[in-house]
């Protein structure tokens, strides 16, 4: 997922700094440096928290016969989430390509599998375009950054209520009230990004890539009807991967007994989802994150790392395998 905020306003507004950065050799090289940083740095919180033999406690996780149908629960559930984003993703680009729902699953898959050589998984946006072999490829990125935007709004909606909810268990070094104003500020100025996004049309007309009246004119037809139920898409695939992590942590031995602490799980996919991350830094940092967020509830470190990293193979990983034999649909081209 992409940083907070960062689309459509921020990412737009940002996207010519960005374009020219990219020309330079130090802005690579920073960036890359920063995400394998960020990837030490969560193995050593995970290595300071446990300090203690990992191999032995390993040893004593024990599964039973309803662990592993959780477990199996779970992974059944994997169809029924990329379904539905299969789904998200054929409504989002129908008017610019009509796509059957087993073309558009099996494309969702290949760009999951692109998507992991990228940063923060951003790659999966022009991958499921490039695939598509479309002369309208930029008009399908953008209905793609739509799609995945709403999948953004509702994480940080969720997220930013479940850390009101949960503000208790953190040490965030600010007063619940002002928590509070920036959770209701940043759930509003997201709403309000999200349901205006055709206003940054003229913003397109600034940056030369984006200089396009095909492209402005897919940016304008992006309706609030549209954008309602692409954000009704992202809140049930929400609803079906909150239950996948639940059941994966139940597997583990680790229990949510009530409301504050069920809530605990958006917190995780909201942390999770405002780090840059890369595939070799991608599971330290999320189990560092459930590490984090979970540990305040639970003293069971090496099931909650391992949870976090099940729910990861299960839910990505699997699903890029998947991918791969679709990759053979992928070619460079030149866009006219």
């Amino acid at each position: 997922m992409l940083v907070p905020g960062s689309i459509p306003n921020i990412i737009l507004s940002l996207v010519t700094i960005i374009i020219c950065l990219k020309k330079s050799i130090l802005y690579k090289y920073i960036n890359l440096l920063l995400r394998f940083s960020i990837g030490a740095l969560a193995v050593w919180f995970i290595y300071t928290k446990l300090n203690i033999d990992f191999i032995g406690n390993l040893n004593d996780v024990k599964f039973n016969a309803q662990s592993l149908s959780l477990l199996f629960l779970t992974i059944m559930l994997l169809f029924v989430n990329w379904g539905i984003e299969a789904l998200k993703w054929r409504f989002a680009i129908h008017r610019i390509y009509n796509i059957s729902f087993i073309k558009s699953l099996r494309l969702t898959f290949t760009g999951i599998t692109i998507g992991l050589l990228t940063p923060n998984r951003i790659g999966e946006i022009p991958a499921r375009a490039a695939l598509l072999k479309s002369e309208s490829f930029k008009e399908i990125v953008l209905k793609t950054i739509a799609s995945s935007f709403s999948q953004v709004v509702i994480t940080f909606l969720l997220g930013g209520f479940g850390l009101f909810l949960t503000q208790e268990y953190f040490d965030l070094g600010l007063d619940s009230f002002v928590l509070t104003i920036f959770i209701v500020g940043g759930m509003f100025i997201l709403l309000l990004l999200y349901f205006n996004m055709k206003k940054f049309a003229p913003l397109f007309n600034k940056i030369k890539v984006l200089r396009n009246e095909k492209l402005i004119q897919a940016l304008m037809e992006i309706c609030f009807k549209e954008l309602f139920i692409l954000l009704m898409y992202s809140l049930l695939r929400y609803l079906i991967f909150f239950i996948q992590f639940w059941l994966v942590l139940k597997a583990f031995g680790i229990e949510l007994i009530n409301v504050k602490e069920i809530f605990l799980i958006p917190v995780c996919f909201l942390f999770a989802s405002s780090i840059p991350t890369i595939l070799i830094s991608e599971i330290g940092v999320r189990g560092s994150v459930a590490l984090f967020v979970f540990g305040v509830v639970s003293g069971l470190d090496i099931p909650i790392i391992l949870a976090s990293i099940v729910l990861w193979l299960i839910k990505v990983a699997l699903p890029a395998i998947f991918g791969l034999y679709d990759l053979k649909e992928l070619k460079l081209f030149k866009d006219k």
